[in-house]
């Protein structure tokens, strides 16, 4: 399944992709995340907590950086995880436009699900991806101005 969306921000480009390429500062912005940590090349391993139609429990993710261009302002991430019989693997790559004084992310995601996770009719997991990076970048939003 293919996602993709984008958004402005009121913020410079270089304080964007500063916060952006932090894992530390972005996995605080993550609903229902339990738990986390993050290795010296960017690994995130974290838990966290999913609810989606009947489908509820704790997933164990993992994120690694595939690609990571400061001066162009491009990264590419690998997403892995399990849990509530289910799991996921994809990948998720963001670039960032400076447009006036503010910037623009614009993210796609490539995303393959298995189990009663994969089951699910892709409107419902459409809405629930669009619902948390809402909420994710909502918080980045908050937390650069």
């Amino acid at each position: 399944m293919k996602f993709e969306g984008k958004l402005a921000v009121q913020s410079r480009i270089d304080k964007v992709w500063n916060f952006i390429s932090d894992p530390e500062k972005v996995i605080q912005c993550i609903p229902g995340i339990e738990d986390y940590s993050v290795d010296e090349e960017k690994r995130v391993t974290a838990k966290v907590k999913v609810s989606i139609g009947f489908i509820k429990g704790i997933f164990h993710a993992s994120s690694r950086v595939l690609e990571e261009d400061p001066q162009r302002y491009i990264a590419k991430l690998n997403l892995t995880g399990s849990g509530a019989g289910s799991g996921f693997n994809g990948t998720v790559e963001i670039k960032l436009t400076s447009l006036d004084g503010s910037t623009q992310i614009a993210w796609l995601a490539d995303v393959n699900v298995s189990g009663p996770l994969g089951s699910l009719a892709k409107p419902m997991l459409e809405g629930y991806v669009r619902r948390i990076v809402e909420q994710l970048f909502d918080c980045v939003k908050q937390r650069l101005a």
